[in-house]
């Protein structure tokens, strides 16, 4: 555990070097508020690309549902059949449509997942903005 006074004695010594060699004193206040907002970023990110995960999710939990639901149909319309070109050409449809569905479906995730990654970076790139601004102009400050 570190000692509390070490430390203070620690922030002291490189505060009096900066004293000494006559840099400009950060305004710890700011920094600690520019922190906070960079850790608030980056909890928004994470939430962000969160729910778009649970929404990924989601989705494809109904995209399972509904190709269950077709492999029943299609189970129900070849059990009564007894003409073999009828179930052929009913498996033939099964098919193309679930090659359709698996292509419409990826698609579809690929998307949402994008988008997710999308939002997730805006909002670090807006911090990462916001952050070089105030670096900016506390810059500006110190040269006057």
């Amino acid at each position: 555990m570190t000692d509390k006074k070490a430390t203070d004695d620690l922030v002291s010594m490189f505060m009096n070097f900066g004293k000494d060699m006559k840099l400009p004193s950060p305004d710890l206040e700011a920094l600690v508020a520019r922190h906070k907002k960079n850790l608030e970023a980056l909890d928004t990110a994470a939430k962000t690309a969160g729910s778009g995960a649970t929404t990924i999710m989601a989705r494809q939990r109904e995209m399972v549902q509904e190709a269950l639901n077709e492999i029943s149909a299609m189970a129900e319309n070849v059990k009564g059949g007894s003409d073999p070109q009828k179930m052929m050409a009913a498996q033939t449809e099964f098919a193309k449509r679930s090659f359709e569905m698996a292509i419409k479906n990826t698609s579809e995730i690929a998307g949402l997942a994008q988008q997710s990654g999308t939002e997730a970076f805006k909002v670090l790139q807006q911090n990462m903005q916001e952050t070089l601004e105030e670096a900016r102009k506390a810059m500006m400050q110190t040269k006057k």
